[in-house]
């Protein structure tokens, strides 16, 4: 034992050694967030960030932070690497190769720069200290708030317990994603703080911690919103139809087919509404028409000279749209290049094609019977979009996305976020996708019904429709980045120089 005591404790001290220790945790993290959704795994893995971040110098302090924050990113997001080949964009297989593993290792070095900042910021704040902790925390919280509105896909912190521990993502309902996540900063910071009590102190610390952690479990518990109300059966339609293939003769004449099939189905089930997922239509591609049943359907549309990939809404009998709401987070690579103009003269013209719609993630009016607040594919990360949709009055939400050819991580993540929508709204969210997940997800986080994925399959949900709104749909993230202002301003921060670690003044006190 005091053999690997010893080992641990030049780990710790050795810088590179350290580095290493902190990136394999940071990967620990990318992995416990989704799929495991593992909250105390999470929590110990931000063991060594706080430790890294509590060293000054830039080999022990903020290396690690950065390792470990690229090793999260990249290890949450390896799914980028299933966006090559892009032929079906118009993009040569070399240069497809390139641009997948460029955004892929991009995203990484995101993630080392973010934290790195986060590192630099901490250099003012004495962390032992709890108030100084919970600055540090909220900056974290307001961080993945930003990233969340940024152009790149974003898996926060805050969904680590939509999976397995809904009742601490209750407290997303009070506090929405950014407040989340700085809970579980905090909790790791208490872990870490624990380590170096000296050991007659420390039962007390983790008793204390204990504590808190089942009173943040309670409140997050009652706040969970009530699953009751109103139902309207809406019917879903998970096509199958490959991303690759989708706009051949082949596989357009196939989706006409399994339009009609499920719309009869459905009409059978007395369900007046059909969800189809995320661009089933083509531009200028008419739908079927079945007595009865009208189409929410992905598709696209021009708009102001532009194309716009859109959910439409097509009333019962009519071959034209009645209503449409616009995508306005487009795909990085998939849907828009910030150098398309470049890339056009390249013989890349078919990349950058689409133009975003407005913010406003309501859709509601004639002829739909109720509202919803939609996400369409990366807008499952938006809480603001859908908190706003919500508290103007959407009493639903849907989400339909088209996440072929990515592999079953991306599929689990997206219907993390989709739980995770769900408790801060307080609304049932239904999600259709083209070769899934489709999922119905009640007001509490909860998977009530899933269909197969890779599978031609339809359906009909009977979806219970809500008006209360939750803290979060109310206030969104105002709270959080107004607490983090008032903190960082309150007290007028000092940098602190300590003594660099050694062997005998090593962080884990034994």
């Amino acid at each position: 034992m005091a053999r690997h005591l010893t080992a641990l404790r030049t780990v710790l001290v050795h810088p590179w050694g350290f580095f290493v220790l902190a990136s394999g945790s940071g990967a620990l993290a990318g992995f416990s967030v989704v799929p495991w959704g593992a909250p105390p795994l999470l929590w110990f893995s931000l063991v060594p960030l706080w430790e890294a971040v509590s060293r000054r110098s830039i080999l022990q302090g903020f290396m690690p932070a950065a390792g470990w924050g690229g090793a999260a990113l990249l290890t949450s997001h390896v799914w980028l690497l299933w966006l090559h080949p892009l032929d079906w964009l118009g993009v040569p297989d070399a240069p497809s190769r390139l641009l997948t593993v460029l955004l892929w290792l991009l995203v990484g070095g995101g993630g080392s720069l973010a934290v790195g900042l986060w590192w630099w910021l901490a250099r003012f704040y004495p962390l032992p200290q709890f108030r100084d902790a919970l600055t540090m925390a909220l900056l974290w919280g307001c961080g993945e708030v930003l990233l969340a509105r940024g152009p790149l896909f974003w898996l926060g912190l805050s969904t680590v317990a939509a999976i397995h521990d809904r009742a601490l993502a209750g407290l997303g309902s009070l506090a929405g994603p950014g407040g989340l996540a700085a809970v579980q900063v905090l909790v790791g910071w208490w872990l870490w703080r624990s380590c170096r009590t000296p050991s007659c102190q420390r039962s007390r610390w983790w008793a204390g911690g204990a504590v808190v952690v089942v009173a943040l479990h309670g409140l997050g518990l009652v706040s969970l919103a009530d699953t009751q109300g109103p139902s309207v059966p809406i019917g879903v339609l998970q096509p199958a139809i490959p991303t690759r293939q989708k706009f051949t003769w082949t596989a357009m004449a196939a989706l006409e087919r399994r339009l009609v099939l499920a719309m009869n189905r459905v009409a059978q089930k007395g369900a007046p509404w059909l969800l189809v997922p995320e661009g089933t239509l083509a531009l200028d591609q008419s739908p079927p028409v079945v007595d009865g049943v009208g189409l929410v359907t992905g598709g696209f549309r021009r708009q102001q000279k532009g194309l716009r990939n859109s959910l439409l809404v097509y009333p019962v009998g009519a071959h034209d749209p009645a209503m449409a709401l616009d995508k306005h987070r487009l795909v990085l690579l998939g849907e828009w290049l910030p150098w398309s103009g470049l890339l056009a003269n390249a013989g890349l013209s078919a990349v950058g094609g689409l133009q975003p719609g407005p913010e406003e993630r309501l859709l509601a009016g004639q002829p739909l019977p109720w509202q919803a607040g939609v996400a369409i594919c990366y807008e499952i990360s938006q809480a603001h979009a859908l908190a706003d949709a919500t508290h103007a009055g959407a009493q639903l939400l849907l989400a339909v996305a088209n996440l072929d050819p990515y592999p079953g991580l991306l599929h689990r993540q997206f219907l993390a976020l989709a739980q995770q929508r769900a408790i801060e709204t307080g609304r049932w969210l239904v999600v259709a996708s083209n070769t899934g997940p489709t999922a119905l997800v009640n007001s509490r986080g909860k998977i009530t019904a899933q269909l197969d994925p890779a599978v031609v399959a339809s359906t009909v949900w009977n979806v219970p429709l809500r008006t209360d709104l939750t803290v979060y749909s109310r206030t969104g993230d105002w709270p959080l980045v107004i607490s983090g202002l008032l903190l960082v301003l309150s007290r007028r921060p000092m940098y602190h120089e300590p003594a660099p670690a050694t062997r005998s003044g090593s962080w884990w006190r034994w």
